[in-house]
């Protein structure tokens, strides 16, 4: 009630809600059952407001709570009916990033954050600033999201370096954009990510700083012809381009060097199906097999049914991905069995 007080001032304060961006981790006790219930909350008030959520998943090799594959499958249930564009972020891969392109040996929670904020920024700048080429939360929604269900997404950063590094490297809108969709620098930890397998259904790229349309336009060509990306066969376009004149600010204590010329890839990726498959129904299936932890819930009031339809939710959400990438171009609705 307190949150939805704060929430209810928050909005008669301002002109024109856009939506709400809701930063959680699907893992936690707290991200993934208060989140669940703040995102039913805002469904209920604000029904036609759209809803984005930033989601840290659980890691494959790092994790800071055993219950993790219950948490994060019961959360992951709700939020296909309860958020709009879910962006799939790790700390596993974030720690990665900072370490090798940024140059500190163990970065901090606070630095990790600063990461996702340069994306979270970039996805807002649009409102904030006038730009050639606007786009506001509404937009993200029509554009990135093919199926209701499948609204996972990838994300990924450039240039992210260090300040040391920042004078010899090149920063051409080319460079930082092949940076960009280099499964090394994605916030989701893919351990065998295949360009030509791994297909995308809709990419947003948002660029930042004095770049032109034309240049922007010429950089997507270039990285359709060069096999950089591949689509799936019924989304001939792909693209939406986002263009805004103000480059990411500087906040204090960042460790990336400030750019001219930054950019930001959302792109609805089907490999996102494997962050389900390997990291959340491969544990729930170990645990929930020998019903391990499962009193705690039942205790707080959840029945069992609820891990039972939670389980068959994310199998079907698994299939809805396959579907996607078997699907013939020239079948007129694809992937329609489930809604």
């Amino acid at each position: 009630d307190q949150v939805n007080d704060r929430l209810r001032k928050l909005v008669d304060n301002s002109q024109n809600v856009q939506g709400f961006i809701i930063n959680h981790a699907v893992g936690g006790g707290t991200g993934s059952g208060l989140g669940a219930l703040i995102l039913e909350r805002i469904a209920v008030d604000y029904r036609k407001k759209s809803k984005i959520g930033f989601e840290i998943y659980p890691a494959p090799n790092i994790s800071t709570c055993i219950v993790e594959p219950y948490n994060a499958m019961l959360s992951t249930h709700w939020l296909l009916d309860h958020t709009e564009v879910s962006v799939v972020l790790d700390n596993e891969v974030i720690y990665a990033i900072c370490q090798k392109q940024l140059d500190t040996d163990r970065p901090s929670y606070k630095e990790l954050n600063m990461v996702i904020a340069k994306v979270i920024s970039s996805m807002t700048a649009s409102l904030r600033f006038d730009g050639e080429l606007n786009v506001d939360l509404g937009e993200f929604q029509t554009n990135l999201v093919p199926f209701p269900r499948l609204h996972f997404m990838t994300t990924a950063l450039a240039p992210v370096i260090s300040k040391k590094k920042s004078g010899h490297e090149a920063q051409t809108v080319r460079e930082i954009t092949d940076h960009a969709f280099q499964p090394a620098n994605m916030l989701v930890k893919y351990a065998d990510f295949d360009p030509v397998e791994d297909k995308y259904m809709a990419i947003s790229i948002n660029y930042r700083g004095k770049i032109m349309s034309k240049e922007a336009n010429a950089t997507v060509q270039w990285l359709k012809q060069n096999n950089k990306i591949s689509f799936v066969e019924w989304c001939p376009t792909g693209f939406k381009i986002g263009l805004n004149a103000v480059p990411a600010a500087l906040v204090g204590g960042d460790l990336m060097a400030p750019a001219n010329q930054n950019v930001t890839m959302i792109g609805n990726n089907v490999a996102v199906s494997r962050v389900f498959t390997e990291r959340i129904n491969k544990k729930y299936d170990m645990m929930y097999g020998q019903r391990a932890f499962v009193h705690w819930y039942v205790g707080e009031g959840m029945e069992e049914g609820e891990f039972s339809e939670a389980r068959e939710d994310l199998g079907f959400l698994e299939k809805d991905y396959l579907d996607v990438v078997t699907e013939q171009a020239s079948d007129e609705v694809g992937g329609d069995e489930e809604f």
